[in-house]
């Protein structure tokens, strides 16, 4: 009888155990494209301060993007050095955006305004998201100036 009860409690944490982790798993899977929204704001708010801890995990060691001079960025163009107050980005919002979720892999489109002095300034983004070990992180990014006046 003892030994029925032990094998019947270890089937059971062992049942616990494997659900845990398929949670885990599924967790970060389940994201809307609201979360990917937050995701990208809270880029923009990192990159103003800059708040390095958080922009060096939220972007991927292998990123790659293209700014408005057209050149090719990697991770360290986009994270200021250590000790650096250069910031990249100004205080800026995200606007109008579109989000399209395929699998492990998301793509937001959007607008940023971004608080420059004298005036506000839009920019138009694009960020490819992707899963890498369990957590989400930014792979690339374009950006370019939107246009002026009403399209």
């Amino acid at each position: 009888m003892r030994t029925w009860l032990a094998a019947l409690g270890l089937v059971i944490c062992i049942s616990l155990l494997t659900f845990a982790r398929l949670e885990a798993r599924t967790g970060t899977a389940n994201m809307g494209e609201d979360d990917f929204r937050k995701m990208e704001q809270a880029w923009l708010d990192a990159e103003s301060v800059p708040d390095l801890a958080v922009l060096r995990k939220m972007f991927s060691d292998d990123f790659m993007g293209t700014s408005f001079g057209g050149g090719v960025l990697g991770k360290n163009d986009v994270i200021p050095a250590n000790g650096s107050h250069a910031t990249h980005l100004p205080k800026s919002t995200l606007k109008d955006s579109t989000v399209r979720i395929f699998g492990d892999t998301a793509v937001l489109m959007g607008e940023v305004e971004m608080q420059v002095p004298d005036k506000a300034e839009d920019i138009r983004m694009t960020t490819v998201f992707q899963k890498h070990a369990g957590d989400w992180q930014i792979i690339a990014v374009h950006m370019s100036k939107a246009p002026a006046g009403p399209q």
